[in-house]
């Protein structure tokens, strides 16, 4: 089996290129994905945003209150 030096240095020149163009890709995909996550994704909402959900306290009177085994079952069920 006769190897060409030509084939090999044309072979690891694709390797080199794919490489660098591989790292490329991904830290411009890297860039964008620090670009559209939120600074503070825990931080209290500003505006007319509402807490979506708040656990009930145990004497709540409320019968609508439900625990969060069944809120859990109803999403799981219903998706809601």
């Amino acid at each position: 089996m006769v190897v060409s030096l030509r084939r090999l240095v044309e072979w690891i020149k694709f390797l080199l290129l794919f490489f660098l163009l591989t790292m490329l890709v991904y830290q411009v995909l890297a860039l964008f994905s620090d670009w559209l996550q939120p600074r503070y994704p825990y931080r209290e909402p500003a505006g007319r945003a509402v807490k979506v959900f708040a656990p009930a306290s145990s004497g709540d009177p409320d019968p609508k209150s439900v625990d969060i085994e069944e809120r859990l079952l109803l999403f799981y069920r219903i998706g809601e």
